[in-house]
This record gives structure tokens, sequence and C-alpha cells, in this order.
């Protein structure tokens, strides 16, 4: 059986020459990108535009990155497309846009955005945690001859990373995505959502930019950190599993990774993929702080009532900084949020815990809280881990 493929390039900064120059060293021991374009051809490029922040907040994937990408396919002949579909952007496209530095990748590189909510959407059928499902993906991705997922190495409240597969997740246009959170609370039945759901839309070319990343409260609030590197595959599976490899994460904790081993899809470990380019070890980072899944989340169905009341992790305000916008309301799935004269204001009786709200707060103004219980187990993992670490 042939090996996957990870192609990984060291780039400490995002001068836009260096990161052009380290796309092309990226994309050779994959065949360049001859190989995924041919002229003519209408090639999506699917980035993470999660939030409404400039690029040095690391919320998002960095304009440079986009650029040279899509002037290497459009080089290649291939006429491009920008688009995504941010949870937060309620008729807010062109500001989206410019914030994020989109704007200038595309008018630098030749390409059109493009925005999923304006246009059709096309109906997926789909088995996942045993009900049949329908999901409605951007027509775009149905049009593009190749669509190219750009993700940004962060982590994630829920899913521990927001990586290549969850990247996927935006294909589906409006606030659909905050109802598949309130479907699947649990975090172990979300990731295996999002898990059957990437299957279901395969991309032929996955690049990530983990030039600089998330870690801590992902996928929008956290510590911005500098892993300093590129990594490319054809599976967003294999470059999942880089992201691991890097930061030193055991991919069976993982719950997305872990159900693309019980489904049978891609390579289950870095000895399964073929390694080329910059050595992993050179790209190793330390004190990669990822968020722990909670004990509820593997408690039977008929004990959560009864466990909840001990074992909780929401959302609390920060209220100095909340601005008051209105955002985290719109898009809380449960309508677990208020907005008051001080601020923000949670519903805990009603709250899933989704971290939707996280993820759309412009200025950061809401984190993380547990239960005083649930809190010394994190605190106790941790202290494991650290012993594990130092005899390691």
């Amino acid at each position: 059986m042939t090996k996957a493929v990870l192609s990984l390039q060291k780039c400490n900064s995002y001068d836009q020459a260096l990161v052009d120059d380290t796309i092309k060293r990226l994309l050779a021991p994959l065949g360049g990108i001859e190989a995924f374009v041919r002229p003519g051809q209408r090639v999506l490029i699917k980035p993470n535009m999660l939030s409404c922040k400039d690029p040095d907040k690391a919320a998002t994937t960095h304009p440079a990155v986009i650029e040279a990408v899509a002037r290497v396919c459009r080089d290649a002949g291939a006429r491009v497309f920008i688009g995504d579909s941010p949870p937060s952007i309620f008729g807010r496209t062109e500001e989206f846009w410019n914030k994020t530095g989109f704007a200038t990748a595309a008018a630098n590189s030749g390409a059109e955005l493009i925005c999923f909510e304006n246009d059709d959407k096309t109906p997926v059928n789909f088995v996942s945690n045993r009900k049949q499902l329908t999901v409605y993906v951007t027509r775009h991705y149905f049009d593009a001859d190749l669509v190219i997922n750009l993700p940004k190495m962060k982590t994630h409240n829920l899913t521990r990373i927001t990586g290549a597969m969850k990247n996927l997740f935006g294909l589906l246009p409006g606030l659909a995505k905050a109802q598949w959170h309130k479907t699947f609370p649990r975090p172990v039945e979300f990731s295996n959502f999002i898990t059957d759901l990437a299957k279901q839309l395969p991309c032929g070319l996955t690049i990530m930019d983990a030039i600089e990343g998330m870690d801590g409260q992902g996928p929008a609030g956290g510590r911005v950190v500098t892993p300093g590197a590129l990594l490319a595959a054809t599976s967003p599976v294999t470059v999942d599993l880089g992201f691991c490899g890097i930061v030193g994460l055991d991919p069976d904790t993982i719950p997305m990774l872990k159900r693309c081993r019980e489904i049978g899809w891609g390579a289950t470990s870095l000895d399964q993929i073929e390694l080329t380019g910059e050595p992993i070890a050179n790209l190793k980072m330390l004190d990669y702080r990822v968020p722990r899944l909670a004990p509820i989340s593997f408690i039977p169905e008929f004990l959560l009532n009864f466990a909840r009341r001990f074992f909780w992790a929401g959302p609390a305000l920060l209220p100095d900084l909340c601005i008051k916008c209105g955002r985290c309301k719109k898009i809380c799935p449960a309508a677990a949020i208020e907005i008051a004269d001080t601020g923000a204001e949670f519903n805990r009786d009603r709250c899933i815990s989704c971290f939707c709200c996280m993820e759309v707060c412009p200025v950061d103004a809401i984190e993380m809280k547990t239960s005083l219980l649930l809190g010394l187990i994190f605190k106790m993992r941790g202290l494991k881990g650290k012993l594990r670490n130092r005899k390691n």
C-alpha cells in the first residue's frame, strides 16, 4: 500500500516573497502545482475566515498564504476563487474581507472573492452518529474543478483542534453551522459529525498555515504561537496528523482523528505517512496548550442531568470588554443568550456549551468557565502531564 505524503517546510515570517517561494518548495514533493491545476480550470480556495480580525490575531488564514496559493494557481492558468462562510458574517462581507486582508490577497493575485451566503446550495446526504442527515453545501464547491483547503493551525474548545477537517465545515453557508451544534451538542458526537462530513467533501489539496497559529482558548480568543511551518498533503487527515506531530498530540486524543481510525479513512499515525521536506523534529513545539475534553463528554445520556450539576463548562462574560454588539445572541443555536445593559447574559439551563459565542465575539469578551470539580480534574490532568513530560 502506497504511503500518503506529507510535505513540510519551515517558514518563519509572512514576508510575501518568502511565502511565495516556500509554497513552491512545499508543493514540489507532491508534483508541483501542475499536478493539481490545468489551464482553464476553476479553483476554489477555502481558507479559514472565522472572525473579523486582523491577520496578526491568528484567528484566520493569513492573507500572505492565500495570496501565494492563489498566485501559483493563476500562474498555472486557472481561474481562482476565494470563499468562506464565517458564522458571524451577518451581511458584513466586505468588512470581513478587508479586516482579514483577504481583499488584498485577492487583488494582488488576480483571484475573485465569493460569499457563500449569496448563492445556491446543494443537498448532501450521509449518515453520522447513527442518524440520516442532510446538509446544504455551497454550490461553489461543486462548480470547482479543484478545491484547495487552506486551514489555520488552531485549537478549539469543543473539538480540541481546528485543522484541516474542521475547516471544511465552512462549506455550509449561513447560520446552519450553529444549528448542527444543537443537533450534536456533545464534543465526541460533534467531532464524529465533522469527520463524516469532511469525508463527504473531498478536496484535491490541503495546505495548512502554521507560520503562526493559536493555542489555548481557540479558535478565536487563544494565544498566538509561532510554529513557523507550512504543511501540505492531498488528504486533510494527513495534514491533521502532521499538526498533531508538530505540537506533540496523540491522535487518539483528538475525537475527529479517532473517528477516522474507526471508519478507515486515511492514515492513523505518522508512521503510515511519508514525510518530506523539513524534518518534523525541527518543527516540534513544546508547551502547546490544547483544551481538554470534559469528563461529561463520556457520561451516558441517562446520567447527564445528574452529572451536569457537578461537571460543567460554559461561556462566561468579561464585562469590561463586552461591547453589547449582540453577535453572540444571533449565533447561539440554543437561544441561551440575552443582551442586557451590563452585556451578554447566559441562560445556564439552555446553554449547550458549544462555544459558538466565543468564536464570533469580535473583542474576545467571552471565556470558558468550569465548575469547581471539573476545574480540579483539569488541574490534576495538567500536573500529570507535566510529570510525564519530565520523565520523558
